[in-house]
């Protein structure tokens, strides 16, 4: 529950459990992934912590999508619950905030691309968007066929935010998706920055329309 005053977000209250779903619970949540991922060309993990995603289902999702080549994407948050991102081995793409990552890598003295370069070794992702508020994001990327990893800035693309509910989960989405369509790490980024741009635009998190996005594009 949010509380909000003169357009802006005061503070958020959760009332929810961290206690793990049961193994009943997450036998369910595998045969219902089962049925659907025939026709899945991406699947993104969007974790809140509150216990939805224990670490042995979330290993059993990755080995489905292991054996059927099917990108995967993550996020997990920490705001008033704890996570940690480098638990989501091996992901396409993984989109944490700065303070998450530095939660992930216990480290609060390196600067971003050391941080970076720490949770690469710790998650060992495809790709990494670290998330910087109003300035920007940093891409982490290894280019095909080449050894060493590289860093770069894409700045914040919405000068006077109004509401920065659902950003991240914008990002994480428009970008997942671009990969899925085989766009390079960079498209990627520049489309999710865009997506991220347009739902700060407005007060709440909702569902960016297409007609929103292709006139952000036109």
């Amino acid at each position: 529950q949010r509380y909000r005053s003169s357009g802006k977000s005061l503070l958020r209250v959760s009332d929810l459990s961290q206690v793990s779903i049961s193994a009943k619970l997450q036998q369910r949540f595998l045969e219902k992934i089962a049925k659907l991922i025939a026709n899945t060309d991406l699947l993104v993990f969007s974790d809140f912590n509150y216990g939805c995603l224990p670490q042995e289902l979330v290993q059993e999702v990755i080995k489905i999508c292991n054996d059927r080549e099917i990108k995967f994407v993550a996020d997990s948050q920490s705001s008033s619950q704890t996570g940690d991102i480098s638990r989501f081995a091996n992901m396409d793409l993984i989109t944490p905030t700065e303070r998450e990552a530095r939660i992930s890598t216990r480290n609060t003295d390196d600067g971003l691309v050391v941080l970076a370069e720490k949770l690469r070794q710790q998650a060992d992702p495809e790709n990494i968007l670290l998330t910087l508020g109003s300035e920007g994001l940093l891409v982490h990327t290894c280019p095909e066929g080449k050894a060493d990893w590289v860093t770069d800035r894409i700045p914040a693309l919405n000068s006077a935010p109004r509401d920065v509910a659902g950003a991240g989960d914008s990002l994480l989405i428009f970008s997942g998706m671009a990969l899925a369509a085989k766009a390079t790490i960079w498209e990627a980024a520049l489309l999710g920055s865009l997506a991220a741009g347009v739902q700060v635009s407005r007060v709440g998190n909702t569902t960016i329309r297409i007609t929103e996005f292709s006139d952000i594009l036109s």
